[in-house]
């Protein structure tokens, strides 16, 4: 059971962290969601341990709660929709001005 309830653990919070970044490429989300995925799961089981309290379905009941937490935050933030990335589009209109080079 404690074998099975790993994987799921950390897949959940990495698709979570992943759904609020709309703005990153698809590899950066990635990244972003499996390196907030396993800080999540062990800040969880750190602050269990440090309370006495920890269980394997507590810590998936903290993690889980995270995530309906984050999912309700995506979707009042956002609608659901994925925002357009405001960075991108002024690294692009600061590639047309060529500021630097006049005279």
């Amino acid at each position: 059971m404690n074998a099975l309830l790993i994987p799921l653990m950390l897949a959940v919070p990495a698709l979570c962290i992943a759904w609020l970044l709309p703005g990153l490429d698809p590899l950066g989300r990635a990244m972003v969601g499996a390196a907030g995925s396993l800080s999540l799961f062990l800040l969880t089981a750190q602050t269990m341990l440090v309370l006495e309290m920890w269980s394997p379905a507590g810590g998936a009941a903290a993690v889980g709660a995270f995530c309906l937490v984050m999912a309700a935050v995506r979707l009042l933030r956002g609608g659901g929709r994925p925002a357009a990335a405001p960075a991108a589009r002024e690294h692009a209109d600061a590639e047309d001005e060529d500021w630097l080079f006049d005279e």
